[in-house]
């Protein structure tokens, strides 16, 4: 599963089959649509520009977009007043769980500590949670 975080470079990697629209858990966009008939001329707009999707399908590009949308897979942080976050100008997908094992014993360790402490905070009692927080 994958976390994008561009609506234009997601799609062009979904439409070129470099990524699964299945492996796709949700994309944060610098968007602020409302309504799906807004996706149109936004994906109309990215279609001439080389580094999104110059030369794909657009009525593909579209149908990726709406498909997104009707999963729910695009999140908006502007729709919601929070300031977009920035990431590394290349930065487009990152894993939620990786998909390339390291022969590294430092990164196996990091990620059994990581998923040790996501265990631990999945299953705590979210009115533990509170009480523990508003004793701090």
């Amino acid at each position: 599963m994958k976390i994008g975080f561009s609506l234009g470079r997601c799609i062009r990697d979904i439409v070129m089959g470099k990524i699964s629209e299945d492996d796709v858990a949700f994309i944060i966009t610098a968007t602020c649509i409302r309504e799906p008939e807004q996706l149109d001329p936004v994906i109309q707009d990215y279609m001439y520009r080389s580094d999104y999707r110059a030369g794909l399908d657009e009525k593909e590009c579209i149908r990726v977009a709406h498909s997104l949308w009707d999963s729910n897979k695009l999140i908006q942080p502007r729709r919601e007043g929070i300031h977009r976050h920035k990431q590394p100008a290349n930065s487009i997908w990152v894993d939620i769980f990786p998909t390339e094992l390291s022969d590294s014993e430092s990164v196996k360790t990091a990620w059994e500590n990581y998923r040790f402490m996501l265990h631990m905070t999945e299953n705590v009692d979210n009115e533990a949670t509170d009480v523990f927080k508003s004793n701090f």
